[in-house]
């Protein structure tokens, strides 16, 4: 069981990139064998999931990636591809994570997907969930992990764009993940597990609230950028590995805020470190949480 990652790392005309994905000593992330420049979003998502599936000793993840600052090119160039690495990887889970929300695209990715790959889980963050939520297909998709504020988007049947429900961006004054959750997958605006990240984390299963995480509390993880990368991409390999999709995302929120935890979390670390904490954590952890026991 393969996990695809399909995203965007930002760099000007940084090159088209697929092949297996693995994590060098320093925390530097090699796809097929070409190292890709840092970036806490895709990198942290992609050392997350190669941590997981060392530890379960399951098929690391396989990647699409091209460099995109904002103009879509790699976006479109990712995309282009798409059908043929599906076809040649043959994933059981794929991951749209940071890529320009293109809805034209992802309607036409997944119209291929359901030839090319068709008994894959979707798993989307980022833009890809942005994308998905905006052309009407995020009922198409296994799991999205939204933040508070994104959930207030998803929430919403009439908006293409979080930024048109930042009232909702803290998860302050009228944000209750409860009903959101709901109204989300009532709407059509919703995968069929939401793994909602915040202060507290809220695992949603067909809009309604299943898991509820709140412990250990390590609040200073809120102000490392990529934090939200790193549970996207444990859940995803969760996932990859057969756990079930509530299963895939409680033990992701376990086992960020745990390696949080050891590592003493502060707001001048890295996603990099949480990545560098996890094999200590699954090990410890994982056997108890998820009954995925390594012998």
């Amino acid at each position: 069981m393969t996990l695809l990652v399909v995203a965007t790392y930002p760099v000007v005309d940084g090159p088209v990139l697929d092949g297996q994905v693995s994590l060098e000593d320093d925390g530097g992330i090699v796809i097929g064998g070409t190292r890709v420049p840092s970036s806490q979003g895709t990198s942290a998502m992609l050392g997350a999931a190669v941590q997981v599936a060392t530890h379960l000793g399951t098929p690391v993840p396989y990647a699409l990636v091209a460099g995109d600052i904002g103009r879509g090119d790699g976006t479109r160039h990712v995309y282009e591809r798409l059908a043929e690495v599906a076809t040649r990887v043959r994933p059981s889970v794929i991951a749209f994570h940071y890529m320009q929300p293109v809805m034209a695209l992802m309607r036409r990715a997944i119209d291929q997907l359901a030839e090319v790959a068709p008994g894959a889980l979707l798993v989307a963050d980022a833009g890809g969930m942005y994308a998905a939520k905006a052309a009407g297909l995020a009922n198409r998709f296994e799991l999205m992990t939204p933040d508070v504020g994104e959930l207030g988007f998803l929430a919403d049947p009439d908006v293409t764009h979080p930024a048109y429900v930042s009232h909702y961006l803290f998860g302050n004054e009228g944000f209750d993940p409860i009903a959101l959750a709901a109204r989300a997958r009532a709407t059509g605006g919703s995968a069929r597990v939401l793994l909602i990240k915040g202060v507290r984390d809220h695992i949603a299963l067909d809009g309604a609230i299943a898991e509820v995480v709140d412990e250990p509390c390590v609040p200073e993880l809120e102000a490392i950028g990529g934090t939200g990368d790193t549970v996207t991409g444990l859940a995803s390999a969760f996932l990859a590995a057969g756990f079930p999709t509530v299963d895939a995302a409680r033990c992701a929120c376990l086992a960020n805020r745990e390696a949080g935890r050891a590592m003493g979390a502060t707001p001048a670390m890295h996603a990099s470190d949480v990545v560098a904490a996890l094999p200590g954590i699954l090990a410890d952890n994982l056997c108890r949480w998820g009954g995925a026991c390594v012998v």
